[in-house]
């Protein structure tokens, strides 16, 4: 599926130091063939391990020939389509290099029996003796289990070169029969039954026996169950009337709130698919989604009405006299590949692409967020995700399912982690989803031990650093998209606890198991599975699956590709693009993307849409997009803009340009005009494009500099969080790269430093540090 290019594994790993402490020792037995140059094959052998693991192709294994002798160093190249005959003729004429590449270490060790009595002296270190290998691995560094994995492995390797050595290095079968049955079957028994009612039909069965339950709660209200049911019918008989049919496209355009539930209720009622929109995205994009979409109507507010208007009819709930409508049950007939939602997420292309969500792959979801948290009627559960994306179906739809509570809080509760602690405390709030970064603040706060909070699930992007030890709640590290859904799980609060300190500091978070009805495969190149600790591309079967790209049959086809594992139950795998390795347990970890797809802010990002978009202003010929991890370790945009001959664009109006096409986490903060690198190949060399700059960019406000004490607290923190130099009084928090979670950290501070009260929402009202100023001094008086 996809080839491996990083060495760093739990495996195989390429490192320096003393390796002279205990070890593991495991015989192999010496082939017959191998006997009159075991050297050479030992060699060999070793070269074709250690590229099979780590998809390196120049490597290095050291030689020791006497017990006293220096150990020498063999370059060797090791390809894919290479051969055993190919490896063991170039172990035989290697010669020992003068200047091993750069002083690195060795991948690996043969050497004489007598030489290796002290101990592993590389990653692998293998013994010579008349009869027998032996290999020593480093006590320290691995476990018996990772040991054995390599003898089990190196064995096969060494019958591959004894045997048909015109085999590609590719193909040579390093994992047993029974260790294959373990990975591709016994690590995915996930079959479960779920019972047939989909999401709406469940909320109907609620509205009829609980009907005075509280299904959403907000800031100044709420509905009931029987609300929740009455409304969507009203609103699926107008749909009707308009002309909606089932298998139909319909727009929803709100943001979080009761009328977007009940929007989505009325769309599946019918059997049509609602279209997901945020009503915060630029104009364009949004209409381009209700045309791409061929919607048959959209439901928004009268305050959205121009942003999806002239394509189809419109629906504004608080204009149309929706509510006369007969509250009569609607219920068209649905099936499992029908679609429930259209989702929009980045594309490479420089327009967003519609990801087509089946029914059955929701109902499979909710049931299994249900079963992971122990979801019932007392949940209180919360919708904080962005609407335009289906996070909904994660968040909200599996608490509706359970007959519980979804609460939804005033907006400014949702970037600042103190204020979303204190609203979680004050509603009781028992289960919820947050993206990685607010995550992360949140459980660094300090929680009262009877916190009624039980779990908190985690998605977006990679969990780089476990949880502090002694939370009272679970923290549930999600991994899905919008192709998939959410395919697996893991609770890294009670695996962080039984690995121990140590055992932490060796892994990365996995994303665990895949949950029911889903089957995860970590594949290589040639869509085998790899042993654990090895890297290879993450892909999914099962329930869990999407239909595909709306438009795109190519995208489609590059993504869903048949099954090659399980064509029978699952004809169709879905290629992640990820790129993932196995616990020995099972658990998977992700290591990073195929491509340059990432998450910003919880959101899937193609950088090539923001480079095509910028590339289109006036005056750029070409533009790349890189991203970085700033000292927060959030991910910031930096744009490199190259000019075309004669013109110089103006960072200020890319950026403002920028704005009203992209979502506000699709805008770079930071700008490089100039002449972009190129390699050989003519293509832009993104490896030697500069770091951010740290200097103050092209703004619209004249710089002065702080005058007051305040003014120059509030500008050094701003600085801080910002990681620029120089910022101006006058100069907008946003325009300098801020956003709303930046924004969230800036108010905590100011509150901790001036000791005053006050919101997110007041101090960023007019975002320049003298504006703020002002306001933290009339604070500070009272």
């Amino acid at each position: 599926m996809a080839t491996t290019t990083s060495s760093a594994l739990p495996l195989a790993r390429h490192i320096d130091g003393d390796r002279t402490g205990a070890s593991h020792h495991i015989t192999i037995p010496l082939p017959t063939e191998a006997r009159p140059h075991p050297e050479r094959f030992a060699t060999a052998a070793l070269a074709v391990l250690i590229h099979r693991y780590t998809g390196e192709s120049d490597l290095l294994i050291g030689r020791q020939s006497r017990p006293d002798g220096p150990v020498e160093t063999l370059e060797l190249r090791a390809a894919a389509d290479d051969t055993p005959a190919d490896l063991l003729a170039a172990a035989a004429d290697a010669t020992p290099s003068e200047h091993p590449a750069a002083g690195r270490p060795c991948h690996a060790l043969v050497c004489a029996a007598a030489a290796g009595t002290a101990g592993p002296r590389a990653a692998l270190t293998l013994l010579v003796a008349d009869e027998a290998y032996e290999l020593l691995v480093s006590s320290a560094e691995f476990d018996l289990d990772a040991a054995a994995q390599y003898a089990r492995h190196l064995r096969r390797v060494l019958t591959a070169l004894t045997a048909d050595r015109r085999v590609a290095l590719r193909d040579i079968p390093l994992l047993s029969d029974e260790e294959t049955q373990r990975i591709l079957v016994e690590w995915n028994r996930t079959d479960e039954a779920v019972p047939p009612p989909f999401f709406h039909e469940i909320v109907t069965d609620f509205a009829h026996r609980t009907p005075d339950a509280i299904a959403v709660a907000l800031p100044e209200s709420a509905l009931t169950y029987r609300d929740l049911e009455d409304r969507a019918n009203r609103l699926a008989h107008r749909l009707a009337a308009t002309g909606v049919r089932r298998q139909d496209r319909v727009g929803v355009c709100f943001p979080r709130g009761a009328e977007s539930l009940i929007a989505q209720l009325a769309c599946f009622k019918l059997a049509a698919a609602a279209i997901l929109l945020d009503p915060d995205f630029p104009a364009d994009r949004v209409r381009f989604m209700v045309e791409d979409a061929e919607a048959a109507a959209v439901v928004t507010l009268s305050a959205h009405e121009d942003k999806v208007s002239g394509h189809c009819p419109v629906l504004a709930l608080d204009v149309v006299d929706w509510r006369s409508e007969p509250n009569t049950e609607v219920s068209a007939p649905v099936d499992v590949d029908d679609l429930i939602h259209i989702c929009y997420t980045s594309g490479s292309t420089g327009a967003p692409k519609a990801v087509l969500v089946r029914f059955g792959a929701a109902r499979n979801l909710i049931h299994s967020m249900r079963e992971m948290t122990g979801m019932t009627a007392a949940t209180q559960g919360t919708w904080l995700a962005a609407p335009g994306y289906g996070m909904v179906e994660v968040e909200c739809f599996p608490v509706l399912a359970a007959g519980g509570t979804v609460h939804i809080p005033d907006t400014s509760v949702v970037a600042a982690p103190q204020l979303l602690q204190d609203w979680y405390l004050e509603k009781r709030i028992t289960s919820t989803l947050l993206m990685k970064p607010m995550a992360e603040r949140l459980w660094s706060l300090d929680w009262p031990a009877d916190t009624p909070l039980a779990d908190i699930r985690v998605c977006g992007e990679r969990i780089q650093s476990w949880p502090p030890a002694g939370l009272p709640f679970r923290l549930i590290n999600l991994y899905g998209s919008a192709e998939a859904t959410t395919a697996a799980g893991c609770d890294i609060t009670a695996l962080g606890e039984s690995l121990g300190a140590e055992g932490r500091a060796r892994r990365l978070p996995p994303i665990g198991r895949p949950i029911c009805n889903v089957r995860i495969y970590v594949l290589a190149a040639n869509s085998v599975p790899v042993p654990p600790g090895v890297v290879g591309e993450l892909c999914i079967a099962g329930d869990s699956l999407s239909a595909g790209y709306l438009k795109r049959p190519e995208a489609t086809a590059l993504r869903w590709v048949a099954n090659p594992i399980d064509p029978a139950r699952h004809p169709v795998l879905y290629r992640t693009g990820d790129m993932a390795r196995y616990w020995p347990d099972g658990s998977i970890e992700i290591i990073g993307r195929v491509d340059n797809q990432l998450k910003v802010q919880g959101n899937t990002v193609q950088l090539g849409e923001i480079e095509v978009v910028t590339a289109s202003r006036p005056g750029v010929a070409q533009a790349a997009v890189l991203a970085h991890r700033d000292g927060q370790g959030d991910v910031r945009l930096t744009a490199y803009i190259e000019p075309e001959p004669g013109s110089e664009p103006e960072v200020r109006e890319i950026r403002r340009s920028l704005r009203a096409k992209l979502p506000a986490f699709m805008v770079p903060s930071a700008y490089v005009v100039g002449g972009l690198p190129t390699s050989v190949n003519g293509k832009i060399d993104r490896a030697a494009l500069p770091e951010p700059p740290r200097s103050r960019p092209d703004v619209d406000s004249p710089y002065q500099e702080p005058r007051t004490d305040t003014e120059r607290s509030l500008a050094r923190m701003c600085a801080q969080l910002l990681e620029l130099d120089g910022i101006g009084v006058h100069d907008n928090f946003f325009e300098l790269g801020g956003d709303s979670l930046r924004g969230a950290r800036l108010t905590e501070r100011v509150r901790e430093l001036f000791e005053i009260d006050i919101e997110l929402g007041d101090l960023l009202h007019e975002p320049s540090v003298d504006r703020m100023a002002v306001l933290v001094d009339r604070a500070r008086a009272y």
